[in-house]
């Protein structure tokens, strides 16, 4: 159809649908690929010491052009003296991070803020990302973390999602023995809390 057009305006439209959805479907290839991974039990990769404050910090640079572009907030606070380590598997920990930084970007309004917490509650590692976006209902605090279910709010905000970012952080907690809680934030959106044991010290 892009080829057949005479109008340059009408074929650049058509261009960029095409995108949008390759876009799209490479999202939705790459989650799914994430899931396999972790069904397998993380895909090979070993269980090591991670400084989880790192990760956040990687992925907070990784995601700052998409935060600046609509305008949002973006930002990391870590415990200073705290002791952030936790034992896993590097690439899904940074994948778990990725996944609620992003989806935290993509439904929270331009002009909104995301903040992404790091530090230590009660003997355990905990990682916090919260936002000033639509929130979830109580009702389907529940369902959301269900592969491919998608929450009223986020089919408004941004209607071409996949429904996997929050099974994937589900998964990668449980294969990390990490707790997972859904609430409401301070800013008025949405809270995502995983809380991990912390290392023992070696006698």
């Amino acid at each position: 159809l892009a080829l057949r057009e005479d109008d340059p305006a009408a074929m650049r439209a058509i261009v960029a649908s095409i995108a949008g959805t390759t876009d799209s479907a490479i999202h939705l290839a790459n989650r799914l690929l994430v899931l396999a991974r972790i069904e397998h039990g993380g895909g090979g990769e070993a269980a090591q010491p991670v400084a989880l404050a790192a990760i956040a910090r990687q992925v907070g640079l990784e995601l700052a052009l998409p935060a600046v572009q609509k305008g949002i907030d973006l930002a990391l606070e870590a415990e200073a003296d705290a002791d952030t380590t936790v034992v896993g598997r590097e690439l899904l920990l940074h994948e778990l991070v990725a996944n609620l930084v992003d989806n935290a970007i993509r439904y929270t309004p331009a002009g909104g803020s995301v903040l992404l917490w790091v530090g230590r509650r009660d003997a355990r590692v905990v990682l916090a990302v919260s936002d000033s976006g639509p929130g979830i209902q109580d009702t389907e605090i529940d369902k959301v973390v269900m592969p491919f279910y998608r929450a009223q709010a986020t089919l408004e905000a941004n209607p071409g999602g996949t429904g996997l970012g929050l099974a994937i952080v589900r998964d990668i907690a449980t294969l990390h023995g990490a707790a997972l809680a859904l609430g409401r934030a301070d800013a008025g959106g949405l809270e995502v809390q995983v809380s991990f044991d912390a290392p023992r010290a070696e006698s």
